[in-house]
C-alpha cells in the first residue's frame, strides 16, 4: 500500500484529500495532528527526523497564512514567518526529500496569487518562489515527481469563508467565467486523479485551477 504524508492537515482541501484517498495509508503532520511538525523551524535534522523523509511514498504540502496587511506595515517577524511557511519549509522539505528518495512524488498546493500578485506581497513573493522552484528543479531520478497545483478562490476553503470583504468577492465571482469560484472537490479530484496514475510524466509543472479567468481573446 502506498504511504502518502499531507504536511498541513486541518484545511478543508487536506481533509477532502484524505477523504477521497481513503484506500492508501496516509500520515498527517500539522500543528493539531498526532505527528507535530514545527514549519518555522527550517533546520535540516527538524526536517528529516520530524517528516520522516524516507519513509512515503507521496508527499502533499498544503501550507499556507496570509496577513491582511500590505508588506509596508508588516513586521518583520510576520514578514520572516510568511516566508517560512508559504515557501521556505516547503522548498527545503522538498530538497530533503528528491535528494533521498528517488521515487518519491511531490505535490505542492500553490496559489494563483504566485502569478498574479496579492494584496499580502509578502504571500505573492512566496508563492512565486514555488512556482519558479517547481519549474526549475531538474528531477535525475525517472521515477520522480514535482508538480505545483494552483488554485483560484476556493468557495469552500477557510479563508475565503473568514474574509470580510464579502461584497468585493461577489462581484470577482460575477464577473468570473464560470459565475462561481472553485470547490475543494474539484481541486482533490485532481490530486487524487494524479496520485493514482502511475505515471509521472507530469512533472515540473503548474496546473492551474482557474476557470478560464485569465483568457483574453474575446470572439463575440
Amino acid at each position: 500500500m502506498k504511504s502518502i504524508a499531507i504536511i498541513g492537515s486541518s484545511s478543508n482541501l487536506s481533509i477532502k484529500i484524505k477523504q477521497m484517498l481513503f484506500d492508501f495509508e496516509i500520515k498527517l503532520y500539522g500543528r493539531k495532528e498526532e505527528k507535530s511538525l514545527d514549519v518555522l523551524n527550517l533546520s535540516t535534522s527538524n526536517i528529516i527526523d520530524e517528516l520522516n523523509i524516507s519513509e512515503h511514498d507521496i508527499y502533499i504540502f498544503n501550507l499556507g497564512k496570509i496577513i491582511p496587511e500590505k508588506i509596508s506595515t508588516q513586521t518583520e517577524e510576520e514578514i520572516i514567518e510568511s516566508l517560512k511557511v508559504n515557501a521556505l519549509f516547503t522548498i527545503k522539505a522538498s530538497e530533503l526529500i528528491l535528494e533521498r528518495n528517488q521515487s518519491a512524488r511531490i505535490i505542492i498546493i500553490g496559489s494563483e496569487s504566485g502569478r498574479k500578485g496579492s494584496f499580502d506581497t509578502t504571500y505573492f513573493l512566496s508563492k512565486s518562489m514555488l512556482r519558479a522552484y517547481v519549474k526549475q528543479r531538474y528531477l535525475f531520478s525517472t521515477e520522480q515527481q514535482l508538480v505545483l497545483i494552483s488554485p483560484s478562490t476556493i468557495s469552500d476553503s477557510r479563508m475565503t469563508m473568514d474574509r470580510e470583504d464579502k461584497a468585493r468577492l461577489s462581484e470577482y465571482e460575477s464577473e468570473h467565467p464560470k459565475k462561481r469560484f472553485i470547490f475543494n472537490d474539484e481541486i482533490s479530484e485532481v490530486i487524487c486523479n494524479l496520485i493514482r496514475s502511475k505515471s509521472t510524466y507530469i512533472t515540473n509543472t503548474e496546473i492551474e485551477m482557474n476557470g478560464g479567468k485569465f483568457a483574453r481573446m474575446k470572439y463575440q
